[in-house]
């Protein structure tokens, strides 16, 4: 199987990119005071479609894990804003006679929308619905004589989950998020019609309220 490097579209899709984090730097500006902001460090795996794996497999080979970090606030009402950021260091996975290492890294501006049951003060749980858009890397470095790649695509996502405190200030977070990259096309005024490249992602992580 050849790699081929594709660099063309570079510069779009990472204007793109820019657009969706300066949106979400904009946005972020405009909270309101007595919105709670959050910070989610988290790990998961990943599976489906490019990732290679059932839920089940990925949760049992390390190959699979992915660590990251959400950034955003939830406003009184349903809505609020966040910038996901994940790494996968062995998406495709590592090592054989030809592939060094590869890895795939997502950054998604997301829009937001979950009823906070118990209120915003001490205990209490959000279930939630997001999608959002951003860019997904891909890389590989091989040896071999066919090369590696690194392509930077503009991408969605969209998922669901739960935010659960213990406290005004603590708690627990859990979500499956589906991703997938956009390809260029003339067969609309967008000028973008969904890519071939596509997984889901499982995660936890601990979730701070401030």
């Amino acid at each position: 199987m050849s790699i081929v490097n594709d660099q063309e579209e570079f510069p779009m899709k990472r204007v793109y990119a820019l657009l969706a984090i300066c949106t979400f730097g904009v946005l972020l500006s405009a909270v309101p005071a007595h919105a709670d902001g959050f910070v989610t460090p988290s790990i998961g795996v990943d599976f489906g479609g490019n990732a290679g794996s059932t839920l089940r497999g990925a949760a049992n080979n390390s190959n699979k894990l992915n660590a990251g970090v959400a950034v955003g606030w939830m406003s009184v009402g349903v809505f609020g804003l966040e910038e996901d950021f994940s790494w996968a260091p062995n998406f495709f996975g590592s090592g054989g006679l030809t592939v060094d290492n590869t890895r795939v890294i997502t950054l998604m501006t997301n829009v937001i929308a979950g009823v906070p049951v118990g209120g915003q003060h001490g205990g209490g749980v959000r279930p939630y619905v997001g999608l959002g858009v951003g860019l997904i890397n891909q890389h590989v470095s091989s040896q071999s004589a066919t090369g590696g790649f690194s392509e930077n695509d503009f991408g969605f996502n969209v998922g669901a989950g739960v935010m659960g405190y213990f406290a005004d200030h603590i708690g627990l977070r859990g979500d499956v998020r589906y991703f997938r990259s956009f390809q260029n096309t003339e067969a609309n005024v967008v000028g973008l019609e969904v890519g071939h490249f596509a997984f889901y992602r499982g995660s936890v992580g601990v979730l701070f309220r401030f």
